[in-house]
């Protein structure tokens, strides 16, 4: 016996899928297809697709899987398990946040609205058919009552399991006499963009700029426009496991404080939180987007929008809605005032420029659909490339400075020189105001990060004026990098045989061998067969340094809360602050000590408060 139909089928470039599962699946009357349309209808329910649109009504309703930064209610945001959105025909929140329901069921939504309110690629509607005589409004509450819960916390949206879909939707309606029409609607062109994407993204974790060609060539012949460019490539940026719980661990920071006003000291530590991405190699919008999502409606973000910000919204304004005519003479000074202000955002932590930019991607985007003319969206691109070669190399010279292990190829270099090549072109000098200056000097940056970030300043000059050869400064970089990970190995080994030798370490004829002995260690694992006397004195040295700040200076700062005392040690040392803070942060936790006061110590505090 007949207990479960489907229907495949397409309209342009939306493809349909449909599910039909109960008594009434047997019955070859429940749709008529036209040149133009086709009509599923089942006891006062009905459902129209057409080339542009779906018309519907009857007792039911659409879903889709939240995509990640799309727009969410906080109640939905706050709950973990809640994965999908659900909208029942017919309902409505009123202005107290209240859900109401009318017997008005009947609709018309454009595919382009469908998609671009809600899932990007794939997106459902559903309507329940059943001997059903009372209010229209009472089965709509009735069938969120018994299948809400289920519909908007299933994974099996993002698994593309329908069948399954429908199986457990129908067992969580617990109506065996009713019959459950499922419709999954496709844009096509909207997948192609996103597997694509997906593919080369999860390859590497990253992408080149071939890559970035041939994606950008796919959404012009697909016509994929900018603005869902951008959700696709967020979303699935999100998905990688290796991004995923670690941007999850920032929502939840986001989620805690949302409860009540944000302070200060809390901003600070989410912005600290965010420099560490960085050695995760985690994309910075998707931290951009939560906060956008969970702290725009704090008290502390209620403030006016930065003076940079405005000048940056006017400037893009200026170039596409006003006179054609007078931004071709602004147009390269323009582009070097958004650059900054891109790099004044990302400073800054500030989510207002990328908000800003999707707001005047979707204007521009509105703006070309209702003139027919699409110059305005070439125009946008033109200009969205330079924020694109500002993320490219933003994060190249950035994990060259913070991170201890990375690709270093001689197309690394050619990539860096081009863009570089670009921004000089703008205005003499800005590369190295923009991307070189503020690395020199961020506090975190460790020492052989600057060496890092000076030789490769250095040595693209020299191989612009012919001076040198990609390989000469690959080796340069190649040769500190060595040098940093033997430093460390020889450190953490010393550090070992301090436990036990340090007495011994006092004579000349004790550190030669125990030099000896970590020479022996490291060639027996492959990493080096000689330790040269300065690796070894300097470790020597900064692990004495070490010592002392743990047992002797640490512990009157945290008593005095001396903050100064601890910044004088820092500076002179010559130790990464980095590391510093990961020894203090263990000396905390071996004493049990609040790490709260910690993180006053690192804000620079004076005084703490018991």
């Amino acid at each position: 016996m007949i207990g479960d139909l489907r229907l495949h089928g397409s309209l342009g470039f939306m493809e349909f899928f449909v599910h039909v599962s109960g008594p009434e699946a047997k019955n070859t009357y429940f749709y008529e297809e036209t040149r133009e349309s086709m009509r599923f209808f089942s006891r006062g329910n009905e459902f129209v697709l057409d080339p542009v649109s779906v018309s519907y009504k009857g007792t039911g309703g659409s879903f889709c899987e939240y995509m990640f930064g799309v727009e969410k209610s906080l109640k939905d945001l706050v709950k973990k398990e809640v994965l999908n959105r659900l909208v029942m025909f017919g309902a409505y929140f009123d202005r107290a946040e209240r859900l109401l329901f009318t017997n008005d069921t009947s609709g018309t939504e454009s595919f382009d609205k469908i998609f671009l309110q809600g899932h990007a690629v794939r997106n459902y509607f559903f309507f329940v058919s059943s001997d059903y005589r009372e209010e229209v409004k009472k089965r709509q509450r009735e069938i969120l009552g018994s299948a809400g819960k289920f519909l908007k916390r299933t994974a099996l949206l993002s698994e593309d399991r329908d069948s399954v879909l429908v199986e457990k939707l129908a067992k969580a309606l617990k109506e065996p006499n009713s019959t459950i029409f499922l419709f999954k609607l496709v844009h096509k062109n909207n997948r192609a963009y996103y597997e694509a994407f997906r593919d080369m993204y999860f390859r590497n974790k990253g992408m080149g700029d071939e890559e970035d060609l041939y994606l950008s060539q796919l959404a012009s012949r697909l016509g994929v426009d900018y603005y869902q460019q951008e959700r696709m490539k967020i979303d699935i940026m999100y998905r990688h496991p290796e991004n995923k719980p670690i941007a999850d661990q920032h929502r939840d920071i986001l989620i805690s404080a949302s409860k009540g006003p944000l302070e200060p000291s809390e901003v600070a530590r989410l912005a600290r939180l965010k420099t560490l991405r960085i050695r995760h190699k985690i994309p910075g919008v998707l931290f951009d987007t939560l906060d956008n999502m969970l702290l725009r409606g704090k008290k502390i973000q209620e403030l006016e929008e930065a003076d940079y910000l405005k000048e940056a919204r006017s400037i893009l304004e200026n170039l596409f809605f006003k006179d054609p005519s007078f931004k071709a003479h602004i147009i390269k000074e323009d582009i070097v005032r958004l650059v900054r202000a891109r790099h004044r955002a990302y400073k800054e932590g500030d989510v207002g420029f990328e908000q800003m930019l999707l707001d005047i991607g979707r204007a521009c985007d509105e703006t070309s659909k209702d003139m027919g003319d699409y110059a305005l969206l070439e125009e946008l691109s033109s200009i969205i490339t330079y924020f694109d070669r500002y993320d490219h190399v933003q994060a190249s010279m950035s994990q060259l400075a913070f991170m201890q292990e990375m690709n270093l190829s001689e197309e690394f270099l050619r990539s860096l020189i081009g863009n570089k090549t670009e921004f000089e072109d703008l205005e003499k000098g800005f590369f190295g105001e923009v991307f070189v200056k503020d690395l020199l000097s961020n506090k975190y940056v460790t020492n052989y990060g600057k060496r890092k970030i000076k030789a490769i300043s250095a040595g693209m000059e020299k191989v612009v004026t012919g001076d040198a050869s990609l390989r000469d400064v690959i080796a340069e970089l190649r040769m500190i990098a060595d040098e940093e990970r033997l430093y460390w190995e020889v450190h953490g080994a010393l550090k070992e045989k301090l436990r036990s030798f340090y007495p011994h370490l006092e004579s000349r004829e004790g550190r030669d061998e125990i030099r000896a002995d970590i020479e022996r260690e490291l060639a027996s694992k492959g990493i080096a067969m000689k330790v040269p006397e300065k690796f070894f004195s300097k470790a020597f040295l900064d692990l004495k340094k070490e010592s002392f700040y743990i047992n002797h200076l640490l512990p009157v700062i945290i008593k005095t809360t001396d903050t100064r005392l601890r910044e004088d040690f820092i500076t002179n040392s010559g130790l990464d602050r980095f590391y510093i803070e990961n020894i203090e942060r263990k000396y905390f936790e071996e004493r049990g000590l609040d790490v709260f006061l910690l993180e006053l110590l690192k804000e620079g505090r004076q005084t703490i408060q018991d």
